[in-house]
């Protein structure tokens, strides 16, 4: 009988440790699981983010895919005088709004637009800030200046980065773009000539694009400097 008993609680004993394995390997599995769809879902964050920032620079330069955004014959609406690049800077009939200047004049004035009564200075995506470190109190998260922000597309109507939803660019990615007057004296290292603006246009550009996952708390924030026109590619 003793026998029997030490047998069976050997075959127990088998159980319980054949059950514990099958128990770890699952949750190694499902932890696994879990760590690759929040890597694919941070992936797909940081490709919209950075779709984010090439949709900026395009709205910047008043470029899309197949060209300048500039109005044509066959769409009569988009007034030469209406517009500047991708964005419409208001006619009599259309209440003025922020657009990316060509000249220091357009620069004045749509600075002076932005900042004129407004607590944060931007609207559509384009900022205004007194300073490189205006916004910083608000944070890359704030909701005020997502709610300022532009969506990929939205000027340009550039086509959504691969694997990406309407939802995803529409409700969770935003960027903004702050705009400054050059100064010479901005860039004293040799290193970084290349970087100085044309005269004519002398902006320099910090844009920042956020994009959430669809998991809570993942996402990604990529931030740019761009020179839309430096002297080193002037004829």
């Amino acid at each position: 009988m003793n026998q029997r008993g030490m047998a069976l609680f050997g075959v127990m004993m088998a159980l319980v440790l054949a059950s514990l394995a099958v128990l770890a390997s699952a949750r190694t599995g499902l932890l696994h699981e879990m760590m690759t769809g929040h890597q694919a879902d941070q992936l797909r964050a940081q490709t919209m983010a950075e779709a984010l920032i090439l949709d900026a620079e395009a709205d910047i330069l008043g470029r899309r895919a197949e060209g300048p955004c500039r109005p044509s014959a066959a769409d009569p609406a988009r007034s030469a005088a209406g517009f500047i690049g991708c964005r419409q800077r208001g006619t009599e009939s259309v209440a003025a709004a922020p657009y990316f200047p060509q000249s220091i004049e357009e620069f004045e004035e749509v600075r002076a637009l932005l900042q004129v009564g407004a607590a944060v200075p931007c609207r559509d995506g384009i900022c205004a800030p007194s300073s490189l470190r205006a916004l910083a109190a608000l944070g890359d998260e704030s909701p005020t200046l997502r709610m300022l922000g532009a969506h990929h597309g939205q000027f340009t109507q550039a086509a959504l980065p691969s694997g990406s939803t309407p939802a995803e660019a529409g409700q969770r990615a935003w960027y903004w773009v702050e705009m400054f007057r050059f100064h010479s004296d901005s860039l004293s290292s040799p290193a970084l000539q290349h970087a100085r603006p044309d005269p004519a246009r002398p902006f320099v550009y910090r844009i920042t694009a956020l994009a959430q996952g669809s998991k809570p708390g993942t996402q990604a924030v990529v931030k740019a400097l761009f020179v839309p026109y430096p002297i080193s590619q002037l004829p």
